[in-house]
């Protein structure tokens, strides 16, 4: 019998995944606004650094060393337990534009007890962009007590926002009531559902504005026993960065968490990428 995938939380086409038409029209719609507000009718001299749709995926470990997920020293994986999942930091090093608002998403999958299969959970919050600088969001707990059994999905979409008509949205986005999160809970509540369709509706629609983009929209899954080539679950810091459109040879060079910058620097340069940090909590 094949197992039914879960449905996807949202549907998005990145930039990076438009064709080059496509692109080209978007950098033109943004090129009626002020010129002052965008950096280049095509885009900025930066593009390579937010128009690759995919994530890299690195962990930090204890002495703040950045590693590929997939070389992470052995360490007992995440099993039967429940999670908390916060969204510690999101630097934004490149975007289309200089004036903006940033929209995050985040979804994965609730094993509640009275249900055979796991549940869509998705969590969404907008916030102020900025160039060179983390967002105004800092260590906040997306999902709480989040229940996995051997995997850990996550559907993650960054989507930028610069057209004036979703505004009234974007005001409503920015409370403070969607800075908390979601705290689940054992039994099946059909509000999670509802919520998760709320969450792709509103993905979607401000996706759709002409002047509105994703920048990337990605799928991980992190497991309790991983292969070689696997993404493991573990208690600790992940690290997902938004690869150059050029060789990208970041890990090569050594990336470290700088506690004195409260950075992400290389051996011998900054670490010039868009970048969010995800640290996974096993509850207590």
């Amino acid at each position: 019998m094949v197992k039914k995938e879960p449905d996807k939380p949202w549907e998005l086409r990145a930039l990076g995944h438009l064709t080059p038409l496509e692109r080209a029209e978007f950098y033109e719609d943004l090129s009626e606004d002020d010129p002052e507000d965008h950096l280049s009718i095509f885009g900025s001299k930066n593009s390579m650094l937010y128009e690759n749709p995919r994530l890299e995926v690195g962990i930090m470990l204890d002495d703040g060393a950045i590693v590929p997920a997939e070389k992470c020293p052995k360490t007992e994986g995440l099993r039967d337990t429940h999670v908390d999942v916060y969204l510690e930091r999101y630097f934004v090093q490149a975007m289309p534009g200089r004036r903006f608002d940033l929209q995050l998403a985040i979804s994965s999958r609730h094993h509640f007890d009275d249900r055979g299969e796991p549940d869509l959970v998705s969590h969404t919050l907008v916030v102020r962009g900025v160039l060179g600088d983390y967002v105004n969001y800092l260590a906040e707990p997306v999902f709480q007590k989040l229940k996995v059994s051997d995997a850990l999905t996550l559907d993650v979409a960054v989507t930028f926002l610069t057209d004036r008509s979703t505004e009234w949205l974007l005001q409503l986005l920015k409370g403070p009531k969607l800075r908390m999160g979601i705290q689940l809970a054992s039994a099946y509540n059909p509000v999670f559902g509802i919520v998760s369709t709320y969450v792709r509706g509103v993905v979607e629609s401000l996706a759709a504005a002409k002047k509105n983009q994703a920048i990337t929209d990605t799928h991980l899954t992190l497991v309790a026993s991983p292969g070689k080539l696997s993404l493991p679950l573990i208690e600790g810091t992940y690290v997902l960065f938004q690869p150059s459109t050029e060789a990208e040879d970041s890990m090569a060079r050594k990336p470290r968490y700088d506690p004195d910058r409260q950075r992400i620097v290389l051996e011998d340069a900054d670490f010039e990428r868009n970048y969010m940090i995800l640290r996974i909590k096993r509850c207590s």
